[in-house]
């Protein structure tokens, strides 16, 4: 259940062009600015429905607030006047209060800059979409008779579908806005939340509440016994343990870092070598961190002579399906593993030949094979569910080297998704440069960092 586009086509059309005629902005920015927040407020709400608190909060103001989906169908009435729009406003501002309290501002100034609205619309546009949101989740709510768990994880099952449904260049921005980088990297699980009564040990009465006495001179006196105990006498730490943890600190420190520390690539740096991220900050160019050098771009089978040095293997399918792939390829190792049924899942695969455009998640022409015959596999194989995860070298930004990694996870995901596999099955992730299977100090090992990887889930 995609509440995301339901959302999205509810809000369009008529409802979008008299929303913007009443914030004073044109059509087409309006439109822009409620598609990119749907799924920014989607964003925000998920992240709060990982944890009991924000799951109770999400609760309480559909509840209490008596958001019961009755707003879906009277959307038409809320843009048909200024005071009937107004009244709606006031009541998405409380709603984003309780429910992103730190995001409001944030999220504005978001949406301000990718629709060009003004900052005020955008935060006018905000509380308006909000309460459509919560009424939404509410009307799911009421028909289920959903308590907090249920409600929270119908919310967390549209993460498959989040970064699908927001626009390309505001993903990772929004990313960043809602802290949601350690959360779309995480394993979708169903969460499940105590009720709200305190538990008690069976036969165990509940403690009685102390009279308050009227009387008010009477005080309330405490006992002055001391419940140490007599006979144990409580003993100082000797001088000399204190000097001597800091010294064993100073010299577990000092190991780590002559062990950890890359002496090489610190004494075999020549002057002529510039940190990218001055270089980003002096020329203001955007420095190409994930790219494939030409010489260790993803190799290809001369068609010349590909008869004569390679022979092909032919792979068959369960379903009836054949694969022509080269002996001893992910295809070859893939399929005979999940054919298996003795392996046991979490076993990890490094998806070939697949290798992206520079700074981008647009993969280099010849990559889409490898993925289409993962497709292929995951078709003839049914129950199999995979991970996939996308790791950059350490040249340029971590920071934006992790997000980049995540975007090419995710498109490679979004491959499988248009190939006919489900998008429950699929699972992704992004480490950035974090897990490197090679040193970094030479361009082959860069090159074996950067990667796509595939870990078996379930078989």
């Amino acid at each position: 259940m995609n509440l995301i586009v339901e959302l999205k086509e509810l809000l369009g059309g008529d409802i979008s062009v008299k929303a913007a005629s009443l914030v004073g902005e044109k059509e087409d920015k309006v439109k822009l600015a409620i598609e990119a927040l749907v799924p920014t407020i989607i964003g925000g709400i998920m992240k709060r429905a990982t944890n009991e608190a924000g799951a109770t909060t999400l609760m309480n103001a559909i509840q209490k607030g008596g958001h019961d989906g009755t707003i879906l169908s009277d959307i038409s009435s809320v843009v048909q006047d200024r005071e009937s729009f107004a009244k709606v406003v006031e009541k998405g501002h409380s709603l984003v209060s309780m429910l992103l309290p730190d995001k409001k501002s944030s999220i504005a100034t978001l949406i301000s800059q990718f629709a060009g609205v003004r900052n005020s619309s955008a935060t006018s546009l905000l509380a308006f979409v909000m309460p459509v949101v919560i009424g939404r989740l509410g009307k799911v709510a009421s028909s289920q008779n959903a308590d907090k768990s249920t409600l929270a994880n119908t919310v967390l099952e549209l993460k498959s579908y989040l970064l699908g449904e927001t626009p390309e260049n505001l993903q990772v921005k929004m990313i960043d806005v809602l802290g949601l980088a350690t959360f779309m990297s995480q394993e979708l699980k169903p969460v499940q939340f105590a009720s709200g009564a305190p538990l008690r040990s069976p036969g165990v009465p509940a403690p009685i509440a102390p009279k308050i006495s009227d009387d008010k001179d009477k005080l309330v006196t405490y006992s002055s016994k001391n419940y140490e105990p007599e006979d144990e006498e409580r003993q100082p730490l000797p001088k000399w343990v204190f000097p001597a943890s800091i010294i064993a600190l100073v010299v577990a420190v000092g190991a780590y870092f002559l062990v950890n520390y890359d002496w090489q690539s610190t004494f075999s740096s020549s002057p002529d070598q510039v940190d990218s991220t001055q270089v980003e900050q002096v020329t203001g160019a955007e420095i190409d961190t994930t790219a494939l050098p030409k010489d260790t771009a993803v190799a290809k089978v001369d068609s010349s002579n590909s008869a004569a040095e390679v022979k092909l293997t032919a792979v068959s399918l369960p379903n009836g399906q054949t694969i022509e792939t080269l002996p001893g390829s992910f295809v070859e190792r893939f399929t005979k593993y999940v054919a298996d049924t003795a392996s046991r899942p979490a076993q990890v695969f490094t998806l070939e030949n697949v290798a992206f455009e520079g700074n981008t998640a647009t993969l280099v022409t010849g990559g889409e094979k490898n993925v289409q015959d993962l497709a292929k596999i995951m078709t003839a194989f049914p129950k199999v569910q995979v991970k996939i995860t996308s790791h950059t070298d350490n040249t340029g930004d971590t920071l934006q080297n992790k997000k980049l990694s995540l975007k090419r996870a995710f498109a490679v995901r979004n491959m499988l998704v248009t190939n006919g596999i489900s998008a429950i099955r699929i699972d992704f992730d992004g480490k950035g440069p974090f897990v490197p299977l090679a040193s970094n100090t030479t361009e082959e090992g860069k090159a074996k960092n950067r990667r796509i990887e595939v870990k078996v889930v379930k078989k």
